[in-house]
């Protein structure tokens, strides 16, 4: 290990360490040398070592410690009073460029309004230091210096710990991924330091809601500490490819970090064509959606009173990486279908979304003749056909068709309280001995709904 000798070393020094002439002659040859010119020299001492890091890196604005530890040769006994000198570079002139002592202000004057702290016990061997703050002007090589009683002074040159100021690194923002729109989730923008006492201020900017934020500090057993702050909102479709920044900034310096928002999302799908549906009649609906999950295939279910023939599902992609969804639904709706729900659910990575419709269903019942009973030949008679229904929209027609020779027809409709409609039709007529077991129908059609209902007349001759 390289080490400076006696830097101005006073004669008490030499007279306790030289007890016999013959040993201190060289000696004292070297401190007359000495003491006229007053400048240092390069030896190797038994004993007096220093071990510290070659180098360490600090982002500007930041802090970084450089652990350091120190002996002295035999003979030697580091008393309390025992200074240590941190150097920047070396220009012959030491006291000009003193960045941290262990000893107050008062005997070396603080050149970096605090941002170089000696912490360590000089007593002890410790020759450690710290900076906060780094700016690039701190790149540098470094040397330590010792002082103690008896004049003893020494310039450790073996090791000299270089600090390379590095730009300050962004800050970290997770997660980035897995966002869901209608889904509140909570990032994360941590800062580039561990440094203690240097709490950041953070701002968050962008289109979602900024306004719920948390700032935390951790401190750690071995005395680091972790900043970060937290923003909560819940992202919408709108959100999605849309900035997001988070700065942090320190007493100087400032570093931010910009993310894309990727919002997973899917619109409320909607049922087409909205028209109403003829029991009995096969029809076709439609279910689209507009999103963009794209990364695995959507499920498209419905849900309903249908009896469902066929569901055949698609997606077409648009020009901008969005993707509408698409289901065709086939069925033959029913009576009892008229006034339900039918819903259409479409959900893709966690994300559902659904829309429901109410299925309007024209109907007509199957219609009925009465009274039933036996007609007498050649005595006038009234039937009546009754049939209920929905079609109110127009009127209906109500025919009669058989064999007989009809006097009078009267046709009219009764509506319900549920806004359903009984459509009543009366036939007169004189049955014959011809008519009987010949064929009576009463058939009802509404708006191409048709149905109709037939009775075997059942005719006796008069007695």
């Amino acid at each position: 290990m390289q080490v400076t000798g006696p830097f101005c070393i006073n004669h008490s020094m030499w007279y306790s360490e030289c007890k016999f002439l013959w040993q201190c002659h060289t000696v004292l040859l070297f401190l007359l040398w000495e003491g006229m010119n007053c400048k240092e020299q390069t030896e190797a001492l038994p004993g007096f070592s220093i071990e510290a890091p070659a180098g360490v890196r600090v982002q500007r604005g930041l802090c970084v410690r450089i652990p350091c530890n120190f002996t002295v040769g035999p003979g030697y006994t580091l008393t309390r009073d025992a200074i240590g000198i941190w150097y920047k570079g070396y220009n012959g002139f030491f006291n000009k460029s003193i960045v941290a002592a262990s000893t107050d202000s008062s005997q070396f004057p603080d050149t970096t309004n605090g941002r170089f702290i000696f912490t360590g016990k000089v007593s002890a061997g410790d020759c450690s230091f710290s900076i906060r703050d780094a700016q690039p002007g701190d790149t540098d090589w470094y040397q330590f210096r010792l002082e103690d009683r008896d004049g003893l002074k020494f310039n450790y040159l073996g090791t000299q710990p270089s600090v390379s100021v590095t730009d300050l690194k962004e800050p970290d923002i997770s997660p980035t991924e897995g966002l869901i729109a209608g889904e509140e989730v909570t990032l994360t923008c941590t800062a580039p330091t561990n440094c203690p006492g240097l709490s950041p201020t953070f701002t968050w900017e962008g289109s979602v809601n900024t306004e719920r934020t948390q700032n935390h500090t951790l401190r750690h057993q071995d005395g680091n500490f972790s900043y970060w702050s937290n923003i909560t909102f819940t992202p919408s479709p709108r959100d999605h490819n849309s900035p997001l920044t988070c700065t942090v900034t320190y007493k100087q310096e400032s570093t931010k970090k910009n993310i894309t928002l990727n919002v997973d999302y899917l619109n409320k799908p909607d049922i087409f064509p909205i028209k109403k549906l003829i029991a009995g009649e096969q029809v076709t609906l439609t279910c689209t959606a507009f999103g963009n999950c794209m990364e695995t295939s959507p499920t498209l279910t419905w849900a309903g009173n249908i009896n469902i023939t066929n569901v055949g599902n698609y997606q077409l992609l648009q020009p901008s990486d969005n993707v509408t969804y698409v289901s065709h639904v086939t069925f033959t709706p029913s009576q009892t279908d008229h006034n339900t729900s039918l819903t259409c659910t479409v959900t893709c990575k966690g994300i559902s979304t659904n829309h429901s419709t109410i299925l309007d269903v024209e109907y007509l019942n199957k219609p009925d003749i009465f009274p039933i009973k036996k007609l007498i030949a050649g005595e006038q008679v009234t039937l009546t056909c009754t049939t209920f229904g929905n079609c109110m929209e127009t009127s209906p027609t109500i025919t009669w068709a058989g064999n007989i020779n009809i006097t009078n027809v009267g046709n009219y409709q009764l509506l319900q309280p549920s806004d359903n409609v009984t459509y009543v039709s009366h036939v007169t007529f004189t049955p014959s001995q011809t008519d009987h077991n010949t064929s009576l129908t009463c058939t009802v059609t509404c708006k191409g709904i048709s149905t109709n209902h037939s009775t075997i007349l059942d005719v006796e001759c008069k007695s």
